[in-house]
Parts: structure tokens; sequence; C-alpha cells
């Protein structure tokens, strides 16, 4: 794919970063799952109306808590591999800076 005028190789970044960055990658599903369980947790037991995460919020008022956060943590992981597609070089930061706002939101729901 020719992206402003420089040749990108969506599949080979993509498969550069699963093998190179397996360790974030696996990290971002294991961070993602805790997320998705404390915060159906905080859902359940507090409301829809106090989630700050304003995609989350709106998917789960429209399908549901337990539907609408897994579509949200979905995207999340397609962003992820979207970014990664896109660039070999910030592949790390980007998986690194989503799985620190997944611990973050990890203890934020647990509060």
């Amino acid at each position: 794919m020719k992206i402003l005028g420089e040749e990108i190789s969506l599949l080979d970044n993509i498969n550069y970063s699963l093998r190179n960055h397996w360790f974030l990658w696996l990290l971002l599903v294991l961070t993602a799952g805790f997320d998705f369980l404390t915060t159906l947790n905080f859902m359940r037991r507090d409301g829809i109306e106090f989630e700050k995460n304003l995609v989350v919020k709106n998917l789960a008022l429209m399908l549901g808590i337990v539907p609408g956060v897994a579509v949200g943590k979905s995207l999340q992981i397609f962003a992820a591999l979207g970014f990664s597609a896109l660039s070999k070089k910030l592949t790390r930061a980007i998986l690194l800076l989503i799985v620190l706002l997944n611990f973050w939101a990890i203890i934020v729901n647990t509060l």
C-alpha cells in the first residue's frame, strides 16, 4: 500500500510486530481481558452512567453492558493492530501505551 508516497507493507508490519513484540501483544490481551471483567463489575455495581470512556459508555447503552464492553475492547485491539500495520517503529510505543492505559483502567475500576 502506498501512503504519502511511501510504500508500506501492512501484512509484513503486522507479522513483524507479532514476532518481535509478542510479549506486549500478550500483555495487551491479558490487560484487555482484566479491564473487560473489571469494567463489567464496575458498571453492574455503579451503573453505566459513571463510565468515563464515551465509546464504551455509548456501546453499553446501545447494546447492553456485556456486548458493549466487549465491542469496545475489540475495537481497542483492532486499533492496536491497525497502528502496528502502519508503522514498525511506533508499534512498541503504541502497544506499551495501550497496556498502561488498560492497567490504569483496571486500577480505577476496582476502587
